[in-house]
């Protein structure tokens, strides 16, 4: 798959190219049906499979705060992009000016003139331009006057409702990660390096790896956690905490996770923690005993329900 970082980057005259349009955080089911109609249709036409996608997301730029709203790096919405057979992913840089943008200006000059657009997919309730002016019925009016195929694809449901990343987003802060993974399509995972905890683990029998999260990604909800660790071309059970530790007085949220069967250090690896399933939330215990016996059973109950996702995980 090619990248292109801005409309600078993109290469003239691209063979019969067919849009996918969206911010695509998450990549879940429903992006994931809108780039399988795009690439389908790109197939047909011997041309090409784009997807246009934005850096930063559009509501750190518009709604900025405090909490955290990426489901993916960009690193990680391309390589998933890659796997979902993209010809060429189109990062466009958001920033105040670009959101000022006329809806007719995206047309007309973006996807039409400067991209040559011979076809454009979006889910149905897909919106652009200005104060979100446009709108999914106004892209297909403007693609029968001017000859562009448009195709609006309808939600994908699950459980009856439409799937969208602010929904995974609100599963994910309440724990809900089983459901995350129903509407993405696969396990949500952090990815970050190991750093150095206090030790506390070790002394207690339970040995964590403590990893640095990327600081614009959700968290899942404070809790302990079913998970697989992937760390150099291995994958491990684990059972994971996300919280502030509050036996020991508390603190900053940390993701903290007990490898099964894994004997050694991490320090300084590159590992991937993706979440399975909320085993419990996090409390505070009368004191180590009392929280050695909760982690043992936490292991436990972690490897048993790990022993049912499949083979090739060390438990």
């Amino acid at each position: 798959m090619r990248i292109a970082r801005g409309l600078a980057e993109v290469p003239a005259a691209l063979p019969a190219p067919v849009l996918a349009l969206g911010t695509f955080d998450g990549v879940h089911l429903g992006h994931r049906q809108v780039i399988g109609g795009a690439r389908a249709r790109a197939r047909d036409l011997g041309g090409t499979a784009v997807v246009v996608t934005f850096e930063p997301h559009p509501l750190e730029v518009l709604r900025p705060g405090t909490d955290p709203v990426l489901l993916t790096t960009l690193d990680e919405r391309l390589a998933l992009l890659d796997g979902a057979g993209v010809d060429l992913a189109l990062v466009l840089p958001f920033d105040l000016p670009f959101s000022r943008i006329p809806a007719e200006t995206w047309l007309d000059e973006v996807l039409a003139g400067r991209l040559g657009a011979r076809a454009v997919f979006a889910g149905s309730s897909y919106t652009f331009g200005h104060r979100r002016e446009g709108t999914a019925v106004r892209l297909a009016e403007w693609g029968r006057t001017h000859g562009v195929e448009v195709h609006l694809m309808p939600a994908v449901r699950v459980s009856g409702e439409p799937v969208s990343s602010s929904r995974v987003r609100s599963a994910l802060r309440e724990g809900l990660v089983d459901e995350a993974a129903r509407l993405l399509g696969r396990w949500y995972g952090l990815r970050g390096s190991v750093t150095s905890g206090l030790g506390r683990g070790r002394t207690i029998g339970f040995p964590t790896a403590n990893l640095v999260p990327p600081a614009r990604k959700v968290l899942p909800g404070q809790g302990v956690y079913a998970t697989i660790v992937d760390v150099d071309g291995r994958r491990y059970g684990g059972a994971t905490n996300v919280g502030r530790r509050p036996t020991f007085g508390g603190g900053d949220v940390t993701v903290e996770t007990h490898l099964l069967g894994f004997a050694g250090s991490l320090a300084g690896e590159t590992i991937v923690v993706s979440f399975v399933q909320r085993l419990r939330e996090e409390r505070t215990f009368p004191g180590a005993d009392a929280l050695v016996r909760q982690i043992r059973e936490d292991v436990e109950q972690a490897r048993q329900l790990l022993a049912g996702v499949g083979p090739g995980i060390i438990r």
